[in-house]
């Protein structure tokens, strides 16, 4: 029976990730970043600005008028009343729109705030992902540039043949201890050479 033969490959990583393209990948995971970002702190304006429309319309039907400043053009406003408190033109999407009492507008508002927030859970998602791939370019990048190099180890075995084990279970067969001694004492070599390499490489 052929025994097993440790034997590995060094692989500079500047020969996989050149440094060029790792640097544009990272430039643009960072741009894709900086755009969900922007995308998130509007999302969580309109959750903002839903959840006080929310308790804008709930207050609203305690009275029965509100005296209020109207705006009038960019900067004007002048003195007016807030009446008609529980009837709301509520958009419905598609240029459509419905008169709806304030308990339902608020029911309305509060599903709209509900899709939101699952946009915003998608998109935190889709940025810790973005975040990783950062770290991850991030590392390359130095690891590159202090040209750092990759060992692989495995194992090449010229014969297909196998040592059955005999007798009662616990008890090893001195021929599986013998091949269990001879792979170890050729892993042991192969480290050993590869670890030669290394340092050749180093230097």
């Amino acid at each position: 029976m052929g025994n097993p033969e440790v034997k590995g490959a060094v692989t500079s990583l500047s020969s996989m990730f050149p440094s060029e393209e790792v640097q544009k990948a990272a430039k643009m995971v960072e741009e894709k970043l900086s755009e969900k970002q922007n995308e998130m702190n509007q999302l969580k304006e309109f959750v903002a600005n839903n959840t006080s429309l929310i308790n804008l319309v709930q207050k609203l039907p305690d009275e029965l008028h509100h005296d209020i400043m109207v705006p009038f053009g960019k900067a004007a406003f002048f003195p007016g009343r807030l009446i008609h408190t529980n009837e709301f033109l509520v958009l419905l999407g598609e240029s459509y729109y419905a008169d709806r009492t304030a308990k339902q507008t608020v029911e309305i508002l509060k599903r709209r705030g509900k899709s939101l927030i699952s946009k915003v859970d998608a998109l935190k998602a889709e940025m810790q992902d973005l975040e990783a791939l950062a770290s991850f370019f991030d590392s390359t990048a130095s690891e590159v540039a202090e040209d750092l190099v990759e060992i692989r180890e495995y194992e090449e075995d010229d014969s297909t043949e196998r040592v059955s084990q005999s007798g009662p279970v616990g008890l090893e067969s001195p021929n599986v201890a013998e091949a269990d001694n001879k792979v170890s004492e050729s892993e042991d070599d192969g480290y050993a050479r590869l670890m030669s390499r290394l340092e050749e490489l180093e230097k």
